[in-house]
């Protein structure tokens, strides 16, 4: 049931998002987990992440090669 509903995605990680990953962390001082996060929604071109991490909001976006993903709050 869960994997079926309309508003939820899954994505692999896979190789390539883990060399996004490593560079996001070193360009912008992520942590692991908020690399692998970003690099995924950027490689599958999600256009933006709902959060209410500061750090991350900080940011404002987020761009790889030629896609940008935008932070937002949701609140």
């Amino acid at each position: 049931m869960l994997l079926r509903h309309p508003f939820i995605k899954f994505y692999n990680q896979t190789k390539t998002v883990s060399v996004i990953a490593l560079r996001l962390a070193e360009k912008h001082a992520l942590g692991g987990r908020d690399a692998l996060i970003i690099g995924n929604y950027l490689a599958n071109r999600v256009p933006n992440l709902y959060t209410h991490d500061d750090d991350l909001l900080k940011l404002e976006e987020m761009t790889w090669k030629s896609y940008t993903m935008k932070f937002i709050d949701p609140l």
